[in-house]
């Protein structure tokens, strides 16, 4: 049986950091975006909904969002 010690495996880890990264985001340029696989349940939807309504009503209430005009908003995201 072979042993591996902990000091080895992130020694490992350290020089190839580097390769492996450069190699996932070279993978990702040509498709940025990651697609989903299965579609979203009701039930997901729906808490996905009331997640986002109430993040858009707070940062109404602290100001940071304003609404400039019919269907458009103005975020400050400095904070």
């Amino acid at each position: 049986m072979r042993v591996i010690r902990i000091s080895q495996i992130n020694n490992n880890i350290q020089s190839n950091r580097k390769k492996v990264n450069a190699k996932l985001y070279a993978e990702r340029a040509s498709a940025p975006r990651i697609k989903r696989n299965r579609p979203r349940s009701e039930d997901e939807k729906r808490a996905l909904t009331q997640i986002t309504k109430a993040s858009v009503e707070r940062a109404k209430r602290e100001g940071k969002m304003k609404m400039i005009g019919k269907r458009k908003m103005y975020y400050d995201a400095s904070e």
